[in-house]
């Protein structure tokens, strides 16, 4: 059985740059990461049209991006925790004696 861990969203807007050669629209991606998980999907909505509003093209669609780390239930929590935080602390530290 497999577990799942919320590790991140993101909002995505979509808006139309022009047409390609065969008249296809041109689609542009525009995202915005680090969008709290506990964000309602009606608040994401409404900051997505804001600011598609200030991208100034037409939009075609906002999409909420959920990430989720998924582990096997064998797989100790313990395990997984203590090697992100030892990567995560590696960088830190060649960064401070730089």
């Amino acid at each position: 059985m497999a577990n799942g861990t919320a590790i991140g969203t993101t909002l995505q807007i979509q808006t139309q740059n022009g047409t390609k050669a065969s008249g296809e629209p041109k689609i542009s991606n525009h995202n915005f990461p680090n969008v709290s998980a506990s964000a309602s999907s009606d608040d994401v909505l409404a900051v997505g049209q804001a600011l598609a509003a200030l991208i100034g093209e037409p939009l075609v669609q906002i999409v909420r991006v959920d990430q989720t780390a998924l582990t096997t239930s064998t797989a100790p929590e313990s395990t997984a925790t203590a090697s992100t935080a030892g990567a995560s602390a590696a960088p830190a530290s060649s960064g401070t004696s730089a």
